[in-house]
């Protein structure tokens, strides 16, 4: 059973190493800056990989409220399936939380304006979410942090682009967010949402700050 456990989690770590890295963006030239000041937001955000790595020992679908072969399944497929099987239960939808954060973020900056109806003639920002999930802060921890990739491209209307940005968090004592004990969190629907919106709305100041 250790043994089971602590593959997941080698294997749960060398796919965050997967996506992990220096965050990056390409600004926009002042020659765009001056044309461009108003932008839409695009409604479709493509959602990719869930991460998941609890407190030692955790079955996760269990956790999750997951039923049959899920509820006490230890890998990470499974495990997947039930988180996503629960934010779904619970109307939490990390695309919704991240359209918000980055339209309120966007706005408050003054950068551009957000056009309040679609128009092919303006710029187009696309956001995705390469992961998602949660993860311990350290191994031995019984508390976990959001973990949330987060990518924004403006394409003009001539398919241009003319800026992107991609920033992340990782599980880690040094996250920016704050640590909740797993058990705790999984069992308030409202906490799991909570920490969702609050780690997209830090990243999504983040990628506002580099247009």
């Amino acid at each position: 059973m250790l043994f089971s456990h602590l593959k997941n989690i080698s294997m749960a770590l060398a796919a965050l190493l997967l996506v992990s890295g220096c965050a990056t963006s390409q600004k926009m030239s002042g020659e765009d800056r001056e044309k461009i000041k108003t932008a839409q937001i695009s409604p479709t955000v493509d959602k990719g990989q869930v991460f998941l790595l609890a407190p030692g020992g955790a079955a996760v679908g269990l956790m999750f409220g997951a039923v049959g072969g899920l509820a006490s399944s230890g890998s990470i497929q499974d495990s997947q399936t039930a988180f996503v099987d629960y934010l779904k239960r619970n109307n939490i939808a990390i695309e919704r939380l991240v359209q918000e954060e980055f339209n309120s973020a966007l706005r408050a900056s003054g950068k551009l304006a957000v056009a309040a109806t679609a128009d092919p003639s303006l710029p187009t920002i696309k956001l995705s979410i390469p992961q998602y999930g949660f993860g311990v802060t350290h191994l031995l921890s019984s508390n976990v942090v959001p973990v949330l990739q987060l990518k924004g491209e403006m394409v003009d209307a001539t398919g241009k682009v003319v800026w992107n940005a991609t920033d992340r968090m990782l599980p880690s004592i040094a996250s920016p967010m704050d640590a909740k004990p797993w058990s705790e969190l999984v069992a308030d629907p409202k906490q799991v949402e909570s920490q969702l919106r609050k780690a997209a709305a830090f990243l999504s100041k983040k990628l506002v700050q580099e247009l």
